[in-house]
């Protein structure tokens, strides 16, 4: 959860798994954002006025004035004003007091300050335009109460009241869900528009996932702003466009890693082939034989294989001699003479002949 958040606020090249998330991890991300926007908005001012009031009972007692509501009317003996930079508060039960909501000083009032609370005996008018879109008046006609409702009435109520806050910061809290799923799903429609004008293209899911992510800025700066009293619907707007900003971007870093590795695809399989060469060392090619060597090997096998069918042809010439015992000389004669003569042929030439050998010159 928090690498994820990590990652749409400072790596917009992450995106890219951002927007494969499965569907139950994109959902609890998003739970987390309003988590934020809930206590910063709800959760954190609550606890604060909480601990300042000292409780519902007594702010009650400190803010509420005496009043009994009898046969439709309200009476609150010397009447109730209070005012401030946004807000006031009149409220005069007496007999001759009517509110007119069409007088010029009421509208005046109206137009000035964010909260408004105006009453007679006959009822109550309430004005509340904090959320900075339109204003949301409310009148309570005290016809509709039965007798006998007092101030003390209201304080025997008030440990009813913190379990009416924890529904209704469960309901509020639903409430930001599902506006944030609402407003995610517009957005999501602009997003996928100006995906394919950049050219990047994806199915709606994967659209709405990234515009999901996407929204972590904003969120964190609506939250912040909340946090500080600055809360108002006015900041949806450039939210929005902080949210197609950042999809823009993210679609950009996706686009320029695509064209990346696509230049890339040719060079990877021979930066492999090189380290596995690197790695399995080949084996060295056997050296060529020089002519000389040739020449002479092949001269050493000539002689070899003459020289075996010369003592082949001896041991015939032998064996011939031994059968045919009853030849004469002559015959035998000229076997050795042959056999002589071949023995001198086979007798390489001396050329260190002396006069030692019985020639004379």
């Amino acid at each position: 959860m928090f690498k994820d958040f990590r990652s749409a606020l400072f790596r917009l090249k992450d995106y890219r798994q951002l927007m494969r998330r499965r569907t139950g991890r994109f959902f609890g991300y998003c739970a987390f954002l309003c988590l934020l926007t809930w206590l910063t908005g709800f959760a954190l001012p609550l606890g604060m006025f909480w601990q300042r009031q000292g409780g519902v009972r007594h702010f009650f007692e400190a803010n509420i004035p005496e009043f009994t509501i009898q046969s439709g009317k309200l009476s609150v003996p010397g009447g109730y004003h209070r005012e401030g930079a946004d807000y006031y508060v009149d409220i005069n039960t007496d007999a001759s007091h009517k509110i007119d909501l069409n007088a010029q000083e009421t509208r005046t009032l109206m137009a000035l300050k964010s909260v408004v609370l105006l009453g007679d005996a006959d009822q109550l008018v309430m004005k509340n335009d904090s959320g900075g879109i339109a204003a949301d008046l409310r009148t309570i006609q005290f016809h509709d109460f039965r007798d006998g409702i007092s101030k003390e009435t209201l304080l025997s109520l008030t440990g009813y009241v913190k379990w009416g806050l924890i529904i209704a910061g469960v309901i509020i809290y639903a409430g930001f869900l599902i506006g944030f799923f609402l407003l995610n799903l517009v957005e999501a429609v602009l997003a996928a528009l100006l995906l394919r004008f950049v050219g990047v293209y994806t199915d709606f899911g994967s659209t709405y996932r990234l515009t999901g992510y996407a929204r972590t800025m904003s969120t964190l700066i609506v939250a912040l702003l909340a946090l500080f009293g600055f809360d108002t619907d006015l900041t949806m707007y450039p939210a929005v466009v902080l949210d197609l900003f950042i999809v823009a971007r993210a679609a950009q870093c996706m686009r320029a890693a695509g064209n990346a590795r696509n230049t890339g695809d040719d060079r990877a399989p021979r930066t492999s082939n090189t380290s596995v060469r690197a790695v399995t060392p080949e084996p060295a090619p056997e050296e060529k034989q020089s002519g000389e060597d040739e020449a002479a090997d092949s001269v050493a096998r000539e002689t070899e294989a003459q020289t075996e069918t010369e003592a082949q042809t001896a041991t015939e010439a032998e064996t011939e001699a031994n059968d045919s015992g009853d030849k004469d000389t002559a015959p035998d004669e000229s076997a050795g003479e042959k056999k002589a003569a071949d023995n001198t042929a086979e007798t390489p030439p001396r050329d260190d002949i002396t006069p030692s050998d019985g020639w004379s010159f």
